[in-house]
C-alpha cells in the first residue's frame, strides 16, 4: 500500500459511499485512477466490505456494554455457538488474558442489560461495564503501514 492507498482507505472508512470524483478530490488523483485502486482495494482482500454506522439509541438501544467473560470450558465450540445466538450481542472477540471471550452488546433497558447478563453469565463469571461515550471511532492504524513498493 502506498500514500495513495492508504489516503483511500481512510476517505472509504469516513464516508464508504464516497463517489471515485469526491474520492479524487480528496487524494489527488483522477476518478478512474481511484476506481483502479479500490477495485484493487477490494480484490486483494484489504477492502473487505462496506458497512452503515448505526446510532443504536435512535433503533431503541440506547445502553451499549462491554462484557468479559471467563469461560467454564476455556475454547469450547459450544459456548461461542450459544453466544452467536443471543441477539444483543453485537461483537465478540476471542482473546487471551484473563477473560477468554470480550463482547459488546445494545440493549433497550436496564432489565434486558440484567437479563443478558444472566444469560452470558451461565458460560462462566462475567465482568459488565457500561459504555458511557466512545474515546475513539472505530478506525484503521494507517500510519503505521511503510510503502514496502507495492501498490
Amino acid at each position: 500500500m502506498d500514500k495513495y492507498d492508504r489516503m483511500l482507505v481512510s476517505a472509504l472508512l469516513e464516508n464508504g459511499r464516497a463517489s471515485y470524483a469526491d474520492l479524487a478530490r480528496k487524494v489527488n488523483l483522477s476518478a478512474p485512477a481511484v476506481a483502479e485502486r479500490v477495485a484493487k482495494l477490494e480484490a486483494s482482500g484489504v477492502i473487505t466490505g462496506y458497512e452503515a454506522k448505526i446510532d443504536l439509541s435512535k433503533i431503541g438501544l440506547p445502553i451499549q456494554c462491554v462484557i468479559e467473560l471467563r469461560l467454564h470450558q476455556n475454547g469450547s465450540q459450544k459456548v461461542y455457538d450459544e453466544l452467536v445466538k443471543i441477539p444483543q450481542l453485537t461483537e465478540c472477540f476471542r482473546v487471551t488474558g484473563d477473560p477468554c471471550v470480550i463482547m459488546k452488546g445494545a440493549v433497550g433497558s436496564m432489565p434486558e442489560l440484567e437479563e443478558l447478563i444472566n444469560r452470558v453469565a451461565k458460560f462462566g463469571f462475567s465482568k459488565t461495564s457500561i459504555v458511557l461515550s466512545s474515546a475513539i471511532e472505530k478506525r484503521v492504524p494507517l500510519d503505521h503501514i511503510e510503502n514496502n513498493g507495492k501498490s
